[in-house]
């Protein structure tokens, strides 16, 4: 199967296999082109119906209830889970602030600042957040990058006031930190919407001096946020 597939394709494929964790994810890419006459894309996928998914079900599928088969054609036409379809927005909400999340998935913190692929960027304030990008960082672009991936990194979430990934390197800190972002290395608790919760909690209360600058909010106390940028 191409790796050069259009945006929905990958989204869809990705939810697809968040969907179904028994059935490996090329097996289960390699059964779905099987299904399909022409070539993998968006067009081909809405032309799938429920009935000739469940003819040529793999064994792993046996037990899937009738909802989660409606769920799966569900994916394969569009509809998209909240974690993997942004919703943009104009320019950031008097308030709020953004943050992006280096992962692999759109589900936990799993990805190193300079190898991970995909940010998340969420916009939030004390009462709500919304997914409004999800940025990607191609193998091309590192290529055409150089010596200065980090730096092109960085570039791309220059609208973030913090960054949440599984580690970073301290010159990457150094960069990110240039262009006012803040890095955040999760030890515990690697799920997004755990962090999304604390955040909101955060912006309600409190705020650490440099956060609260960045937002032209006056709070002054210490953060009651563990903040830590790798060394």
């Amino acid at each position: 199967m191409s790796t050069l597939l259009e945006s929905q394709v990958y989204w869809r494929l990705l939810a697809l296999s968040q969907q179904l964790p028994s059935v490996e994810q090329g097996r289960l890419f390699d059964w779905i082109c099987s299904l399909l006459t022409g070539p993998l894309n968006s067009a081909a996928l809405e032309t799938l119906t429920l009935s000739q998914l469940q003819a040529a079900a793999l064994p792993e599928m046996a037990a899937l209830s009738a909802g989660q088969w409606s769920a799966l054609v569900t994916l394969l036409h569009g509809e998209l889970p909240a974690h993997l379809d942004p919703k943009p927005v104009a320019g950031a909400a008097e308030g709020a602030m953004r943050a992006a999340f280096a992962s692999n998935d759109g589900l936990t913190i799993n990805g190193h600042f300079g190898s991970c692929p995909l940010f998340f960027v969420y916009q939030l304030t004390s009462t709500e957040h919304r997914l409004i990008d999800i940025r990607r960082f191609s193998a091309r672009d590192a290529e055409t990058a150089g010596g200065e991936s980090n730096e092109a990194r960085a570039e791309l979430l220059a609208d973030c006031q913090l960054l949440f990934c599984e580690a970073i390197g301290g010159p990457a800190a150094a960069r990110v930190i240039r262009h006012g972002i803040h890095p955040v290395k999760i030890k515990r608790d690697p799920v997004i919407a755990v962090q999304l919760v604390e955040l909101q909690r955060l912006l309600g209360g409190q705020l650490p001096p440099w956060l609260a600058k960045a937002l032209g909010r006056k709070d002054d106390l210490a953060s009651r946020f563990d903040l830590e940028v790798e060394e």
